[in-house]
């Protein structure tokens, strides 16, 4: 009897231990596999959130399963029966990395119902950034599936979900949901605020696509670290009607009717960036 129990001990903590190591590396496994070219994105994207809750569900079961049998074992059969602290260990960790499972979800459902669907995010809402012939074309290439029609989207329904920002322009839904996304006005010349801009851009690792003194413009491409997401930023520099300069910028995600809010703090963080780099902060 004790031997069988013994055994049914160590398969439930194997598997815990098992599953405690593999799932993670699973995680990094199918999102890198995205931003390397094994699959798109989306697919990639797919992958997690056809898998994740069976496996945050048996993470949490196996997790608490063997802490219990761990603790039944060292109760009633006393200490030279008990499993070791490797036991205690496996059990632990399935139930971290099932809570950390749960706590993502739970924070993903919470971004998802916060913010509108939308991708395509501007400074200037009645007069957007465009894009290049050449950036058009490597978005085409790239199979890049939003277009760039900022004028013509409007929000895509979603179930149940956002009803008061479904079907609107997206300008009037973009300047509701994130009224801090606006033109940045400095006091610097054009050519200086295009050149800290640049750098700025630089500075967060966008890959620079296209880059014009004369036409005070550049675009670029940012990655996304987890499954490889792209989205496009063009930026405009022009002169204010004070003498300084406006800088706008415009970000683009290529796949995807929602971004979770990226675009935008992508634009704000460049704003505070900037602003810090022209002393304005």
């Amino acid at each position: 009897m004790m031997g069988a129990l013994r055994i049914l001990r160590h398969i439930v903590v194997g598997l815990a231990a098992t599953l405690a190591i593999l799932a993670p590396l699973w995680f990094i496994g199918t999102t890198m596999g995205g931003k390397f070219g094994f699959w798109t994105p989306l697919e990639s994207f797919g992958h997690v959130r056809s898998m994740a809750e069976n496996l945050v569900i048996a993470a949490l079961v196996l997790g608490g399963a063997a802490l219990l049998v761990a603790i039944v074992f060292r109760v009633a059969f006393g200490r030279s029966n008990a499993p070791g602290v490797g036991g205690y260990i496996a059990g632990l960790a399935s139930l971290a990395i099932g809570a950390s499972g749960v706590y993502l979800g739970q924070s993903l459902t919470a971004t998802f119902e916060a913010v509108p669907p939308i991708h395509d995010i501007s400074t200037d809402t009645a007069n957007p950034p465009q894009f290049s012939a050449s950036m058009v074309q490597r978005r085409e290439r790239d199979d890049a599936r939003n277009t760039l029609d900022y004028a013509a989207k409007t929000v895509p329904a979603f179930g149940e979900a956002h009803p008061q920002w479904a079907g609107r322009p997206l300008a009037e839904v973009q300047r509701e949901a994130f009224p801090d996304v606006q033109p940045i006005e400095t006091g610097v010349s054009p050519d200086l605020a295009y050149e800290a801009a640049l750098e700025v851009a630089r500075e967060m690792g966008w890959r620079i696509a296209t880059e014009s003194q004369d036409a005070l413009m550049f675009e670029g491409t940012d990655e996304t670290f987890w499954f490889g997401f792209r989205d496009d930023i063009v930026v405009r520099v022009t002169e204010s009607e004070a003498g300084g300069a406006v800088v706008d910028l415009r970000s683009v995600s290529r796949v995807g009717a929602s971004d979770l809010g990226a675009n935008a703090d992508r634009i704000e963080a460049f704003t505070r960036r900037l602003r810090s780099s022209l002393g304005e902060a």
